[in-house]
């Protein structure tokens, strides 16, 4: 492959219509594709030429050290470190990793996994320095030709056994477009500018990109409009079923942030024709409750290091409940947002409205999410020494006493710390599948039951409240 030529990604993208292989093979050629376009991109993004590249395969750049492990690498696998190329000069492969890891590394990983099947595991691509005190990389099954990503060697426990957690396991050419998908959202990005937060070589963490606003409205549209294509046919019309749902001066008074996620999200928002979005959750139709309602938007939340971007609460619960975020260790808040809004309510304060919130975000820090949210529950899906309950996106439990993990990845199979919230537009999607099976009723008012409907998350279909494991 000539890479001084730029490479047309799209026909190698794993995608609804051009599958990953299903086979247990490694399709070598088009993992090769996807590894030289990072190549490329971050080589470009860095204000170099594609001419000045000079690439060498594995075994060119490592030499006699990288023939020594040869004998222990499947052939597919050969076959793709023979073409996967290493530009000349040191630079990160993406945001995550470093490149393709050190001969001397790769089967270190091996030696920590339960399964007893020699040089089974390796390492392929390794962690950047500095994310984690005990850095991975993307972990590679040679058996069945799959990868996880584990940016330390404390996500090992959540990958193995392997046959326990088949699901966390992907195709390289799966995890790789979706390293690349992140680069087209506009969620991590490249470039040689500055960033408020840390750079890896050239690659950038965005705290979210327009698309992903884009996503959230499309995504809460097509739930309005499951919602109404199943409302009785004597439901009561909004005659002005085309206005928007908020006006500026609504988002002025709620003290939203002009330049956030949040702001862009609410402000695109059609009026739905009826209350309920979700069980016990209402729309916002009154906008001088939307504005009392905001709790976490008033507090001071000012840092010397940069912005920090408030919770903003965007469908209440019905009943006027509220949450409670203390726990059995005073010194421990089950608060799930930044350090100046955990601050901002002291112990014994059960004043914070139950309900779907925004993300909060610190700019200054890596790994957020403004596309994010947390859905604060006025019960916990979990009681203390409870061993079943409600389970997070990656199948593990939720923290004992837990009111906010609902919906939530937990560990991260394509990369990332599992703190990082699940996004807005997945939760609308799986809402509306909850919907179109009927899992969900719909009556005059929206969304039949009231917010204790969630509790089947924990003692009843667990799986319906589980979204699937991705970034």
């Amino acid at each position: 492959m000539d890479l001084t030529i730029p490479i047309d990604v799209d026909e190698f993208i794993v995608s609804p219509q051009r599958p990953a292989r299903t086979d247990g093979s490694l399709d070598v050629a088009r993992c090769i594709a996807l590894h030289n376009y990072l190549v490329q991109y971050g080589w470009q993004s860095d204000g170099r030429a594609l001419q000045d590249l000079q690439p060498q395969n594995y075994f060119e750049h490592h030499g006699d050290e990288a023939d020594q492990v040869r004998d222990r690498l499947d052939t597919s696998l050969i076959a793709f470190l023979e073409a996967a190329a290493i530009p000349s000069e040191p630079l990160p492969l993406y945001f995550w990793v470093s490149g393709l890891c050190e001969p001397s590394d790769v089967f270190v990983a091996q030696e920590m996994m339960p399964e007893d099947e020699e040089d089974r595991f390796l390492t392929l691509y390794a962690t950047n320095d500095g994310m984690g005190e005990h850095p991975a990389g993307l972990i590679y099954d040679q058996r069945r030709h799959r990868a996880a990503m584990s940016l330390g060697i404390e996500d090992f426990e959540y990958t193995h056994p392997v046959e326990e957690h088949e699901e966390l396991w992907h195709p390289l050419e799966t995890v790789l477009s979706q390293w690349i998908s992140l680069i087209q959202l506009g969620k991590i990005t490249a470039s040689q500018d500055e960033a408020p937060n840390e750079k890896y070589g050239p690659w950038i963490w965005q705290p979210y990109s327009m698309a992903q606003v884009d996503d959230a409205v499309a995504s809460f549209h097509r739930l309005v409009a499951a919602i109404e294509q199943r409302m009785p046919i004597d439901s009561p019309i909004d005659a002005q079923t085309s206005r928007l749902l908020f006006s500026e001066a609504d988002l002025d008074a709620a003290l939203v942030p002009k330049d956030c996620f949040a702001r862009h999200f609410l402000a695109r928002l059609a009026s739905p024709r009826f209350r309920a979005i979700a069980p016990g959750l209402i729309i916002p139709h009154d906008a001088a409750a939307f504005e009392a309602s905001q709790k976490f938007t008033k507090m001071d939340a000012t840092s010397e290091y940069g912005l920090v971007v408030p919770p903003v609460l965007l469908f209440a619960a019905a009943d006027g409940a509220t949450v409670n975020f203390d726990s059995l260790n005073r010194y421990v808040s089950l608060n799930p947002f930044c350090k100046a809004f955990r601050d901002g309510v002291s112990h014994g304060d059960h004043s914070i409205p139950a309900g779907l919130y925004s993300e909060s975000v610190e700019r200054f820090k890596i790994d957020n999410a403004e596309e994010g949210f947390r859905l604060l529950l006025p019960f916990s899906l979990r009681e203390h020494g409870e061993e079943s309950g409600a389970r997070k996106s990656d199948g593990t439990l939720m923290e004992e006493g837990s009111i906010a993990e609902l919906f939530q990845h937990g560990y991260k199979p394509f990369g990332g710390e599992w703190w990082r919230a699940q996004r807005l537009s997945r939760l609308f999607d799986l809402w509306t599948s909850l919907i179109n099976d009927g899992t969900w009723t719909v009556g005059p008012e929206g969304v039949e039951g009231t917010i204790d409907l969630f509790r089947d998350a924990a003692y009843g279909s667990t799986r319906n409240y589980m979204i699937a494991p991705s970034w």
